[in-house]
């Protein structure tokens, strides 16, 4: 009888470690279920939205006065499709559809950007003084100044006015600015522009001692025998080159005393210009100043007539 219920037990304790429970060690681990899914990827950063082009009427090329106290003086804009202006100020001038061909003793020149608001070009920028050389120097050559725009479109014509704080008082320059845009709206190429230009307008240039090459890949250079300046720099198509157009980026180097301080590197903005809006020759006209990170800042304006 004890041996009969020594057996059974052995038998019980051999059917529980089988058991039902999955306690045991030779049973499965429980399901751990399907591996996490991970977070969809982030990407990369949203491209900032393109501002829109600025309307017709308001991009082109534009000659005029720019009336400062009680003078009326040359003025010659570009303002692009994408928002940016450059405006150059000479000698005193009457509105009679020329481009002025000699150096003034002092010049200026607008540097900015705008954009449209119900129907009014607002922009901001900086004055910079050029022909600094010389002893009857602008007096921006001094330091730059900020500038506020404010522009109409009337008839055709861009009028408005650019603030200019002072210590005591707001300058303003009233601008009446008329359109040439039959040669702005021919498309920009290299060798649209390639070719030889003696320089009429720069400081560093004298008695026609410069002139100016571009080859057809844009590339461009001159020497100045009077400053001794070098420049070495391209042209090329601006945006798309549907407008008349071009970037410009030009290194001077080598300049000799009094025109040391334009060594250094330029950006700018160029195009083909009559000499006079009813002609059918083709100057080139390039608003040029010194980059952001260049010292001291200064400014170009040239006009190089075609040999």
């Amino acid at each position: 009888m004890r041996r009969y219920l020594l057996g059974l037990l052995l038998i019980t304790q051999s059917m529980a470690g089988c058991g039902g429970d999955g306690g045991g060690e030779g049973s499965a681990p429980p399901s751990a279920g399907p591996p996490p899914v991970p977070p969809p990827s982030a990407g990369p950063p949203p491209v900032p939205p393109v501002p829109p082009p600025i309307a017709d009427g308001w991009h082109g090329r534009f000659v005029g006065t720019v009336k400062i106290g009680d003078t009326e003086y040359f003025g010659d804009a570009l303002l692009t499709v994408d928002g940016a202006i450059r405006l150059y100020v000479g000698s005193p001038y009457v509105a009679d559809g020329t481009v002025q061909q000699t150096r003034p003793a002092g010049s200026a020149q607008f540097v900015g950007s705008f954009h449209l608001i119900e129907g009014r070009a607002y922009g901001n920028g900086l004055i910079i003084g050029q022909g600094c050389a010389g002893t009857e120097a602008f007096r921006f050559c001094a330091g730059t100044a900020s500038g506020a725009m404010s522009l109409a479109v009337a008839s055709g014509n861009l009028q408005g006015e650019i603030q200019i704080p002072g210590w005591e008082d707001i300058e303003i320059w009233v601008l009446e600015l008329a359109p040439w845009d039959h040669y702005y709206v021919l498309p920009a190429a290299h060798e649209y522009v390639a070719g030889q230009y003696r320089e009429e307008l720069a400081e560093f240039a004298l008695d026609g001692d410069t002139v100016m090459n571009i080859d057809r890949a844009g590339q461009l250079f001159f020497q100045s025998a009077h400053s001794g300046c070098t420049g070495n720099g391209t042209l090329a198509p601006h945006l798309d080159g549907v407008f008349n157009v071009y970037d410009v980026a030009l290194t001077i180097r080598n300049c000799n005393a009094p025109y040391a301080y334009l060594n250094g590197g330029f950006e700018g903005l160029a195009t083909t210009s009559p000499g006079a809006y009813w002609d059918y020759d083709s100057f080139l006209r390039v608003w040029m100043s010194k980059q952001d990170e260049e010292r001291p800042r200064s400014a170009l304006t040239l006009l190089g007539r075609p040999l």
